[in-house]
């Protein structure tokens, strides 16, 4: 289970899907989840991603880079 930071709604992960790739910050990959309730992306613990979620975006590729 994971809550909502906007309306703060409790949902399960599994049972919603990946978003559709229109991140504010760039592709997540799907590590994050739309909220049922309100629709805003919300990150999903590195712990409960599924294999296909561990794809780094570029700009975490980036930070990696300089750091």
């Amino acid at each position: 289970m994971i809550q909502c930071m906007l309306c703060g709604c409790n949902f399960d992960e599994s049972k919603v899907g990946p978003c559709d790739f229109r991140c504010g910050f760039g592709d997540c990959h799907g590590a994050n989840v739309l909220c049922p309730n309100c629709g805003h992306d919300v990150p999903v613990p590195k712990e409960l991603r599924k294999d296909n979620f561990d794809k780094e975006s570029f700009l975490a590729k980036l930070k990696k880079t300089f750091s």
